[in-house]
């Protein structure tokens, strides 16, 4: 009985420590100006980790509405040279390269 406790207890925590980080990432949107393309991009790798915890809708909206806005600050903020490496790997990692075997 005593570990079914703990486990709801657990639970709850964690349920209350992602609802205080969303509400903090979501506090530091106005911050997004002042954060170089390299910044960015990793707290939008961030944002995709968390839309693949078990959220609740409110969550689920605020943390949509925080990626829009990294989006948004991505595509204004990256140069156009940058912005055909990002292409470029990003082809690379969806279409690997085929192996050729030399007899």
């Amino acid at each position: 009985m005593s570990e079914h406790f703990f486990s709801v207890r657990d639970e709850f925590r964690r349920a209350r420590d992602r609802t205080a980080a969303i509400e903090r990432e979501y506090g530091a949107v106005d911050s997004y100006y002042e954060l170089d393309e390299i910044q960015l991009i990793h707290r939008y790798d961030e944002m995709h980790e968390v839309e693949q915890w078990d959220l609740f809708d409110e969550q689920r909206q605020m943390v949509a509405f925080i990626s829009k806005a990294l989006l948004e600050r991505i595509e204004h903020k990256i140069t156009p040279s940058f912005r055909r490496q990002l292409e470029q790997e990003a082809q690379l990692t969806n279409e690997p390269e085929e192996v050729t075997w030399v007899n």
